[in-house]
């Protein structure tokens, strides 16, 4: 049996299409979008009524306090319903916990095969909507800039239903970092998430943290440790460490300077999962782009090297880290010598963009 013949005898047939049934109103992403107070995660995830939303809330939760292989058994759960809808959230939450997981050659497969599923839903507008935002968000995660175009990024970031708008937005503005815009991206989520107030939390996690890290390419530094400390305040409760993991390395050292001496042990748990996501993140870039970013550094030269990359002095990067200026000398040779490379200008290939 092919994907097409799996993919089809999952869920709704032709025949019930052609027989009038109404289309599916489904969202994949229920605790993504969910409405909770910080602290309440495991409670919202219990209140859902419909088993499948259910499991596929459990597995979202799963993801976002770091645990993949449990959020690899609620997809095969998924899976197991036979429901169309079911089985394309299972694809989606394969493809994030694959990536955590380091199955990376599955992932390849997987994006196949919701590309393959796409003219199935096509009828569902808002499911349809919904795994074209997703598409988008692991184009911009793994920054294949061939996976978006800027006239169809502009389109597709807010085609999406109501719930997913500001992760949709939060990926816009991810793009806009990617491409150099700052400050748009800076006033597309600081404008979002002031309309916010806490209602959403997962969604104003990620919204915080790309403002961070639009401010810390503008080297605007007490905003972006305003923002960061922001996203942790809402994080910290359920331990949703996971987005913080996914964009450590874009945080240059922002995680290290508010949690390695506040919260160490919340600290090790980022870095850990830092740790596994890149290295397998990796991976997955360079198969999509060509590019050589190495994972070779450890998690304080990353730091230096992605500073360094932004044009900060010896001087700038000991004072953000904490370091004195000897050891950042010390941490850049190493880096040269781990990259057989001789200056910054050279370090920029091995450095995520």
């Amino acid at each position: 049996m092919n994907d097409m013949d799996q993919i089809r005898q999952s869920g709704l047939s032709d025949r019930e299409h052609h027989d009038g049934m109404p289309p599916l109103t489904f969202n994949p992403f229920v605790f993504t979008v969910g409405r909770f107070t910080p602290g309440q995660a495991q409670a919202f995830a219990d209140s859902i009524a419909d088993p499948i939303e259910k499991t596929i809330c459990a597995a979202e939760l799963a993801f976002y306090k770091g645990k993949p292989q449990l959020c690899a058994e609620y997809s095969r759960q998924l899976k197991e319903s036979g429901k169309l809808n079911a089985v394309i959230a299972a694809f989606l939450i394969d493809v994030v916990s694959d990536l955590s997981l380091g199955n990376t050659d599955q992932i390849f497969a997987l994006l196949d095969k919701i590309n393959k599923a796409a003219p199935l839903i096509r009828n569902d507008e808002r499911l349809s909507k919904t795994v074209d935002y997703f598409m988008l968000y692991f184009s911009i995660l793994t920054h294949n800039k061939d996976g978006f175009h800027f006239p169809e990024v502009s389109v597709n970031a807010f085609a999406v239903p109501d719930p997913l708008m500001p992760m949709a937005i939060y990926a816009y503005a991810h793009y806009l970092i990617l491409c150099g815009d700052y400050g748009r991206a800076i006033g597309l989520a600081e404008g979002t998430l002031i309309r916010m107030r806490g209602e959403m939390p997962v969604s104003e996690i990620y919204l915080s943290i790309i403002t961070s890290i639009g401010y810390i390419c503008r080297t605007e530094w007490d905003k972006a440790e305003y923002y960061f400390r922001h996203a942790w305040k809402l994080a910290k409760p359920d331990g949703l460490f996971m987005p913080f993991a996914e964009h450590k390395g874009m945080l240059s050292g922002m995680v290290g300077k508010c949690l390695k001496t506040e919260d160490p042990e919340s600290y090790k748990t980022v870095a850990s999962l830092f740790h596994t996501f890149h290295k397998n993140w990796v991976v997955v870039h360079n198969s999509l782009t060509g590019d050589h970013v190495t994972d070779k550094l450890t998690g304080t030269e990353l730091n230096v090297a992605m500073l360094a990359t932004k044009g900060l002095t010896n001087q700038e990067i000991a004072e953000f880290l904490c370091i004195s200026v000897n050891s950042v000398r010390s941490h850049l040779r190493n880096i040269f010598n781990k990259l057989c490379i001789d200056n910054r200008k050279q370090l920029s290939e091995f450095i995520i963009k």
